[in-house]
């Protein structure tokens, strides 16, 4: 695996550990409002971040042919 699909691939992982993990800290802090807003903020910019970036063929692969020369 080349780095920059490894790198893209933990990416995609570290935001599915935040999703979850915003959703516990929405269910165990649920009385605390300003929490509440502050995590649900920061889950719903991860659920879109990867929505964009991790779906199945949202990732574009990189050009890996640089040769400008006509054949």
């Amino acid at each position: 695996m080349k780095y920059p699909a490894r790198v893209h691939r933990r990416r995609c992982i570290g935001l599915r550990v935040a999703v979850v993990c915003a959703i516990l800290l929405i269910a165990i802090n649920w009385g605390d409002w300003p929490v509440i807003s502050v995590v649900g903020a920061g889950g719903l910019l991860a659920v879109v971040v990867y929505w964009l970036d991790c779906r199945k063929g949202a990732h574009k692969p990189a050009q890996s042919d640089t040769d400008t020369r006509a054949a």
